[in-house]
C-alpha cells in the first residue's frame, strides 16, 4: 500500500472479506523461529515494502477521539501456514473493531465521524511505521 514511496493509511485497513470481516491487521513476528521461512512464503522475490513496528509502541498507543478510547494490542494469530503470524487487534471503548467497523460504530452511535475515526486509527500506525520501512529481502537472512 505504497504511493510514490509513501506508506498509505490503507496499509492498516481492516477489510470486509467474503468469509467475514478481518479481525486484525496481519503482521509477522520478526524474531520468531519460523519468521524467515514464513516471509519467504510471502514472496521474497518481489521485495515488498515492509514496516518494522515495535510491539511495545503499538501496545501503548493511547488514542482518544471525541469520547472514544482506541486501544491497540499485538496478539498471536498463528496458522499452520504462517506460525510467526500475529495480528494488531483494535478496540474502541473495549469493543473489537472488525472489518469496516460498521457494527462498532453503530453500537457507539458514532454517525458521520466514523470515517474520521477510521482514518485516525490507521494514521497512528502509519506514523509509527513510516520511519522503519524496509524490503522483504532485507528482513530475511
Amino acid at each position: 500500500m505504497m504511493n510514490n514511496g509513501e506508506l498509505l493509511p490503507a496499509a492498516f485497513n481492516l477489510r470486509e472479506l467474503k468469509d467475514g470481516a478481518e479481525k486484525c491487521i496481519s503482521v509477522f513476528r520478526q524474531f520468531y523461529e519460523t519468521f524467515d521461512d514464513d516471509i519467504k512464503k510471502f514472496d521474497r522475490k518481489r521485495n515488498l515494502p515492509c514496516c518494522v513496528l515495535n510491539v511495545g509502541d503499538i501496545n501503548t498507543i493511547n488514542l482518544k477521539i471525541k469520547d472514544i478510547t482506541v486501544k491497540y494490542k499485538v496478539d498471536e494469530a498463528k496458522s499452520e501456514i504462517f506460525p510467526s503470524h500475529c495480528g494488531i487487534f483494535i478496540k474502541l471503548n473495549d469493543i473489537p473493531l472488525e472489518g469496516s467497523g460498521k457494527k462498532v460504530f453503530e453500537i457507539l452511535k458514532v454517525g458521520e465521524a466514523a470515517s474520521f475515526i477510521s482514518m485516525s486509527i490507521r494514521r497512528r500506525l502509519v506514523d509509527l511505521a513510516k520511519h522503519k520501512m524496509t524490503g522483504v529481502q532485507y528482513l530475511v537472512k
